[in-house]
């Protein structure tokens, strides 16, 4: 796409910033049902259809090109990362709590661990969720980072199921997605309610089957993801055990009724109470901020913070959220940090 300017205006007002995604596609689609469907490229990205703008149309338009899988499983591309870096001398350290980001003299200096030891720095980059920085979960001196992120302005969480079961009756593929009937009134009680919506949309991930649109059959227990939209109000309004509950029921009666039979052999559910617990500060948001309004993008954080020395990388800041996305966040914050290093020596 041409740049913005004199010259780029007509691009950018095709990509209608300024419309809502649902409003744009009814432009498009008059069955309610594809408009449903290419209105769900917004969970993409944790936004609603109805408040996200029609930028968001061209995602559609990418996956044309073709969706990448990585084999043996997403968590290969962590392995291999590591795997990179320790070839090329860095050390890895797992479950090593940081406790706070030490700023001296006004620029990022080192990482204090929750045991006690200091880490020296001549640039740190935080990974985690911006939330944290801004609600001082990293020390007062890493607060002025980033901004911190209303409630009403967080994207979407989730409820989850990680199942093994047996799946007869309906002809899953990798990714299949259950629509409800009533989109609007769905997203009206995640956004407005803040509550688990009565008839969720449910989106299943076959994990041992093709990622083509081929048959593909699996024959005995398989690994599957049950996935519905919920508020990411973990921190601050966990739901109870049984809004949960009823909430799983009209997942499976959902499931039941598209003809998905599953002989269940193991199940762990995961809360927006859980996915606050993983993520500090972002009561269970997946994505960071919410692509709510044409404003959306210029209010998501870039990679070099508002404290010298600091760098964020991760689905929270820019270019977005998404595996492609946080990586490529992690690949320009270390350019900028080599940038940044080269003009201190």
């Amino acid at each position: 796409m041409a740049g913005v300017g004199p010259f780029g205006l007509g691009d950018l007002w095709a990509i209608k910033p300024f419309e809502t995604l649902w409003g744009a596609l009814g432009g498009y689609f008059q069955d309610p049902r594809l408009r449903q469907l290419f209105g769900r490229y917004a969970t993409y990205c944790g936004s609603s259809p109805f408040q996200a703008p029609a930028t968001l149309m061209l995602v559609a338009h990418v996956e044309q090109a073709g969706v990448w899988l990585v084999e043996g499983g997403m968590h290969r591309l962590a392995q291999a990362l590591s795997t990179l870096a320790q070839r090329n001398g860095a050390t890895v350290r797992y479950g090593a709590e940081a406790r706070e980001i030490l700023v001296r003299r006004g620029r990022a200096a080192g990482v204090l661990l929750a045991d006690g030891e200091v880490v020296e720095a001549d640039a740190v980059i935080h990974a985690g969720d911006v939330a944290a920085l801004g609600d001082g979960l990293l020390g007062p001196g890493a607060r002025p980072a980033a901004p911190t992120v209303p409630r009403q302005a967080r994207s979407l969480s989730a409820l989850t199921w990680s199942v093994v079961a047996r799946a007869d009756g309906f002809p899953l593929k990798r990714h299949t997605v259950f629509f409800s009937r009533d989109y609007r009134a769905e997203f009206d009680t995640i956004l407005e309610r803040r509550s688990l919506p009565a008839a969720p949309t449910v989106y299943v991930c076959a994990h041992d089957r093709g990622a083509g649109l081929e048959e593909d059959t699996v024959n005995g227990p398989e690994r599957l993801l049950v996935l519905v939209n919920a508020p990411a109000d973990g921190d601050t309004n966990p739901f109870p055990p049984d809004s949960v509950r009823a909430c799983g029921e009209a997942t499976a009666g959902l499931l039941a009724r598209c003809g998905l039979e599953l002989s269940e052999q193991e199940e762990v559910t995961t809360t927006p109470a859980d996915f606050a617990r993983l993520f500090p500060a972002s009561g269970g948001a997946l994505y960071g901020r919410a692509s709510h309004g044409w404003q959306a993008s210029f209010q998501r954080p870039g990679i070099p913070s508002r404290v010298p020395g600091l760098f964020l990388a991760g689905g929270s800041v820019h270019p977005g959220p998404g595996v492609p996305m946080a990586a490529l966040s992690g690949h320009m914050a270390a350019s900028q940090v080599l940038a940044a290093l080269e003009k201190v020596q």
